[in-house]
């Protein structure tokens, strides 16, 4: 069973966060540090697929190689990524820095930043952003809810949730996380914009990066907003044992607790797509009689990144014609002949088209009534099989491109 509880990274046994200004970005919080009160844990992390990956996505891969973490640092407002030696040299002293100020090994640090490409870290003001993260570290909710703050660039809303699900054995552990993601987001990678997730069941690395892994494809790997690949993504997670559950595993995994890593990526997901740079609504792509669920990824993603549709649901137009086109480049493996796909949201759905077959005007007046809703599904069945999948988005607003018109501005 899985209960959502208050708060999101702090809400989990055994983990200190705190999120301060440092003054690298022009207003608010703007450094994280997260420390795990057993030192370093069985920890796992995802990485962005970019070719130019950012200086801490360097570093960090590095860090885990022995897969074990007692504390992330992360900073917002300057991605340190295309820094060239001098970026990787001053992620390398992020990691030291707060390795230096938790008694820990640099090599015991996760790293992460985000924001402007191309600029070089202040690293001076990393440094006393990490001095005063480090007193003011905190397990209350509020430490947990101002660290996700610091995370932030873009997004317009604080993204964290936190869970406990009982597990096989009958313990009960928690999970909790933080994200960061409103522009730079798609799938098709390894992972998607920040994330950080802790939990205090007992697991190894490799049964945590296995789980992380099957998370992540159903999640993150299923959202995109702009069908830009950011060079930062990273998602982290931690594993104190704390809970003394029975050790999860690769060879001895854990339905219950994929469940509830599935249920927190998800939520965290969704976030991001409602968060959606200049967005008005959430979409949500539920694919249904695929070939297989390989099939149904690929049509629910292809749909879900189509900015010809997103632009026509910023309009309120239900021009179904995007969703056909997009379906047919999407690689999936379906006769037009068979498909169909409707609207849903409010309680209400409008079908579009029946097994091939468009339907009459008054299902395009029903679609334009439906898409005044914030929140909308667009359902579609392939008719070929038992394959499904479902994605997010969000739509093409004209605020999206004033922002990234002038993002260094």
């Amino acid at each position: 069973m899985i209960s959502e509880v208050k708060g999101g990274l702090t809400a989990v046994p055994g983990y200190r966060a705190a999120g301060v200004r440092s003054e690298i970005k022009e207003e608010g919080p703007d450094l994280l540090l997260l420390a795990s009160e057993r030192g370093p844990v069985p920890a796992a992390g995802l990485f962005t697929s970019n070719r130019v990956q950012a200086a801490p996505v360097q570093v960090s891969k590095k860090h885990l190689e022995d897969q074990r973490l007692g504390a992330i640092v992360a900073n917002s407002g300057c991605a340190n990524a295309f820094t060239g030696r001098e970026g990787v040299r001053k992620a390398r002293q992020m990691a030291e820095f707060a390795a230096d100020s938790l008694d820990l090994k640099p090599g015991d640090v996760g790293v992460a930043s985000t924001g402007l490409i191309g600029s070089q870290l202040p690293i001076d003001k990393i440094e006393e952003g990490i001095k005063k993260a480090k007193e003011e570290l905190s397990n209350s909710w509020e430490a947990g809810t101002e660290s996700a703050r610091a995370l932030m660039t873009t997004d317009t809303v604080v993204k964290e949730i936190a869970i406990t699900v009982e597990l096989e054995d009958d313990s009960k552990v928690t999970i909790g996380g933080a994200a960061k993601g409103a522009g730079m987001i798609h799938p098709d990678l390894h992972a998607t914009m920040l994330v950080i997730l802790v939990t205090d069941a007992y697991s190894t690395s490799a049964g945590l990066r296995t789980t992380l892994q099957t998370a992540a494809d159903q999640s993150f790997n299923m959202t995109t907003v702009d069908r830009d690949t950011s060079t930062n993504d990273t998602v982290f997670a931690l594993a104190n044992g704390l809970a003394e559950n029975e050790r999860i595993t690769k060879k001895s995994p854990s339905e219950n607790f994929q469940k509830g890593l599935n249920y927190v990526t998800r939520e965290l997901a969704k976030m991001i797509a409602r968060d959606g740079e200049g967005a008005t609504h959430l979409v949500e792509v539920r694919v249904e009689g695929a070939k297989d669920d390989e099939d149904a990824s690929k049509a629910a993603r292809a749909v879900a990144g189509s900015n010809l549709l997103k632009a026509a649901i910023f309009g309120k137009d239900p021009n179904w014609g995007r969703i056909a086109a997009a379906l047919g480049y999407s690689g999936a493996t379906f006769s037009p002949s068979r498909i169909s796909f409707s609207l849903l949201g409010g309680g209400s759905e409008a079908p579009l088209v029946l097994k091939g077959e468009p339907l009459p005007d008054d299902a395009i007046d029903a679609g334009e009534e439906l898409l005044e809703e914030e929140e909308i599904q667009i359902y579609i069945d392939l008719g070929e099989g038992e394959g499904s999948a479902t994605a997010w988005g969000c739509d093409l607003s004209k605020d999206y491109v004033e922002i990234n018109s002038r993002y260094r501005v």
